[in-house]
């Protein structure tokens, strides 16, 4: 334990830490599942009224955070679903989440536990929101209202007079009433004790879209698709001031202006009005005066981020900071009262999520990527970062995850900042290792790493003009050296049996492999031969030969001791281009003891060759379309393939013939493992099905083609999976923005089980 507690102060010395409270990888995890790597998409932030709590939504959950520290205290999740929107009741005893396509759960933010689950069922994203004294919860539904207890959950009233969707609602200052827009242009209000409707407010030309009371509970401001905007008289019903006719303003004003946007202070004190060319005015709710006005610098050339338009306007909880947002990559801070614009000391990055503390002074702003980064509002300063929110889309094009050590005892994922993060499995620590300096104005690539077969040394590359490749010591955790040379962006990396040597090779413009001493970092030869882009490198298990496949549709083996060419395999059997591309190498692989070499096709055909006379020795065919994995089993007497075609396939290799083919729906793609005793798991996850996305992973036995076990986890659709080197830990990403690492073995256990009684079966019968 001490080892393990000293090498985790030397790594936040050394390089940047991702979190170092890392039981959360523990934490609501489904079943069969070990750890979840990741927090996942971030939907939304908020703080506790009372600044205790930040609450970040993901599509794993909800997050808690202590604000003393900003280390995580909860996760509150139901049924694996993730979470869209929050809300906080005044008091911040209750939590309201709405879950991603449908539900509602009120949560007891002390106990941690919900109050109340189930309240809404429809892929309609509500309006919620609390009175102010917390005892009242309301949310829409089509074209209903639903209140509720908000201490006990018990339904109070359901508010059923709308003939259109209600698009919005607001409680008044005292509680007693509530206001309803509703795509039927009307607005009604709402007796709360009785559930009685009280008025009809009429009179816009188009659906109402937003309603808010002014905080004196004497005037209501409604605004309609057209962004006309009233003023209503609650004790008259009448129209008292027309701020916006069908967008145009005109009170006030030197000459007409167009309103594109409009957004409500939280106490409902301002409602800010947005032009098209970004000039932000700031309105009394009260009786509609001018307070403030953000001009447009769209005349200011220097300024290029007033390119974009404003899409929204956030104001902080004491009014005196209004943020806008441009096209979510711009950041405009403001001060109320001055109309001086303020600014952030870094680029924020690409800003999705925003909220403020209940004091105005830290301002929160969730990224691309996951990263959640805390600011001083007064002086723009960075102040601290909540990383590893996000698993980020690592691999999602690569034919296998292939993350694991060899020992399985490390996993290892990268993402566009430049850092790979090594998990340890027994320890359930997480480790950082800064690649690169991140810039997030520009960084929109994902860095790759491999695990070398000793588990000794791990190497990252990044996908973009990076064009470097980094060696780290896993012991240590040290940066061991970097690897130069490559002029165009490299695709893949692989290590010699013995992880005495690398590959590596581009994805365009060089056609050739690069050839590494991983002892000494020095580039030691290019082998030269393809006459179009490397798609696959393979080493031979004793470490001599290589072999590569290319779009030139040659396979060619390499003397690694030479570096000479020993065999250009396929060269002279295609007579035309077309062909050429027909046969275009996809995946190689060497069996067992080397000796024989697979190589899978564009066209879906599998070729085997022998490697000491590179002459064909057989040909699968199959697959309707490209080949995209490969795999011998042990005893080299089956072999797997899976391809684009939707399928996973088993081969008879003494007769050539298919055992056992999976199909899966059109975009379905498949993974498949050989166990040490030869038994084939496969692993299908579907892009699409006719249901919409499936979010569930599927383990079958490859031999018999019958489903063993269903994964389900995941709120999203699974991108990537991959296996630990013994098979028994099963990897998946997914568009949730995280890693499940899921325990195969009860599944292994219970397919040895079952193969053992069929061998006993067939023995009684002989």
């Amino acid at each position: 334990m001490k080892k393990v507690l000293l090498l985790i102060i030397v790594f936040s010395m050394v390089y940047i830490p991702l979190s170092f409270a890392q039981d959360y990888t523990q934490w609501e995890l489904p079943e069969n599942a070990i750890a979840r790597l990741g927090k996942g998409w971030i939907n939304a932030m908020k703080y506790s009224p009372d600044g205790t709590v930040f609450a970040v939504a993901t599509s794993v959950g909800i997050w808690l955070y202590d604000t003393e520290n900003y280390q995580e205290t909860a996760l509150l999740a139901r049924n694996n679903k993730g979470v869209d929107g929050l809300v906080f009741s005044p008091d911040g005893a209750t939590l309201a989440s709405a879950e991603r396509l449908g539900g509602i759960t009120l949560w007891d933010v002390k106990a941690r536990k919900p109050k109340k689950t189930g309240l809404y069922n429809s892929p309609i994203y509500p309006n919620m929101v609390f009175n102010l004294d917390g005892k009242i919860f309301a949310h829409t539904k089509f074209k209903e209202i639903y209140l509720y207890n908000a201490v006990t959950g018990e339904t109070k009233h359901i508010l059923k007079e709308h003939s259109d969707y209600v698009t919005s609602i607001a409680f008044s200052a005292d509680g007693r009433t509530l206001a309803s827009g509703s795509e039927d242009k009307t607005i009604y209000l709402w007796d709360v004790d009785t559930g009685k409707h009280k008025q009809t407010l009429e009179g816009h030309p188009d659906e109402v879209t937003r309603v808010s009371f002014s905080p004196d509970g004497n005037t209501l401001i409604s605004v309609s698709k057209d962004m006309t905007i009233y003023y209503w008289d609650i004790s008259t019903g009448e129209i008292k001031k027309t701020l916006a006719d069908k967008g145009i303003i005109t009170d006030q004003l030197d000459k007409p202006e167009t309103v594109e946007r409009v957004s409500f202070s939280p106490d409902a004190n301002i409602l800010a009005t947005i032009r098209f060319n970004n000039t932000i005015r700031l309105w009394d709710t009260t009786i509609g005066t001018l307070i403030q006005t953000f001009p447009s610098q769209d005349t200011d050339k220097q300024e290029k981020d007033y390119s974009k338009n404003i899409d929204s306007v956030l104001f902080s909880p004491d009014n005196r900071t209004a943020i806008g947002f441009a096209g979510r990559r711009e950041v405009r801070i403001w001060d109320v009262d001055t109309g001086e614009r303020k600014s952030l000391s870094e680029y924020p990055g690409y800003v999705r999520n925003v909220s403020f503390s209940p004091d105005g002074k830290t301002l929160a702003t969730g990224i691309f990527g996951g990263m959640i980064r805390l600011w001083d509002v007064d002086t723009g300063k960075h102040k601290k970062t909540i990383s590893n929110l996000s698993a980020s889309y690592y691999s999602r094009y690569e034919h296998d995850l292939k993350s694991f050590s060899p020992d399985g005892k490390k996993f290892v994922f990268g993402d566009s900042s430049g850092t790979v993060y090594l998990w340890d499995v027994d320890t359930k620590q997480e480790l950082s290792l800064s690649g690169i300096n991140y810039n997030p104005k520009e960084s929109r690539y994902i860095t790759r790493a491999i695990i070398s077969p000793d588990s000794q040394i791990l190497a990252s590359w990044q996908t973009d003009e990076d064009m470097n490749i980094r060696l780290w010591d896993i012991a240590s955790g040290k940066h061991k050296r970097t690897l130069r040379g490559h002029e165009s962006r490299v695709k893949t990396v692989i290590f010699s049996p013995d992880s005495s040597m690398m590959a590596s090779w581009s994805s365009e413009g060089d056609t050739t492999i690069w050839l590494w001493d991983v002892a000494t970092g020095k580039h030691k030869r290019n082998l030269k031969g393809h006459t179009e882009l490397v798609e696959d490198v393979s080493f031979s298990p004793d470490g001599k030969t290589l072999a590569s496949g290319g779009l030139d549709g040659t396979i060619r083996t390499w003397n690694l001791k030479t570096g000479k060419q020993r065999h250009a395999l396929l060269e002279k059997s295609f007579g035309n281009d077309l062909a050429v591309q027909s046969v275009a190498v996809t995946v190689v692989m060497f069996n067992a003891d080397g000796n024989v070499l697979a190589s899978g096709h564009k066209n879906g055909s599998i070729r085997l060759w022998n490697i000491e006379t590179g002459e064909s020795r057989q040909t699968l065919r199959g697959h309707a379309d490209a080949v995209s994995s490969i795999s011998f089993a042990p005893d080299g007497k089956t072999l797997a393939s899976t391809s684009k075609d939707a399928t996973a396939r088993l081969w008879d290799l003494n007769t050539g013939k298919q055992i056992h083919v999976l199909t899966g729906y059109e975009k379905s793609t498949w993974r498949v493992f050989f166990y040490p005793n030869g038994l084939a798991l496969a692993t299908g996850f579907q892009h699409l099905n006719s249901h919409g996305y499936d979010k569930n992973i599927r383990l079958w036995d490859l031999r018999t083609g019958k489903l063993k076990k269903t994964l389900i986890g995941h709120s999203s659709r699974t991108v990537n999976l991959g296996f630990s080197g013994d098979g028994n830990i099963l990897t998946s990403i997914n568009l949730d923005d995280t890693i499940l690492l899921w325990d195969l073995k009860p599944t292994f256990n219970a397919l040895n089980t079952s193969e053992k009684t069929v061998e006993k079966s067939l023995g009684d019968n002989q």
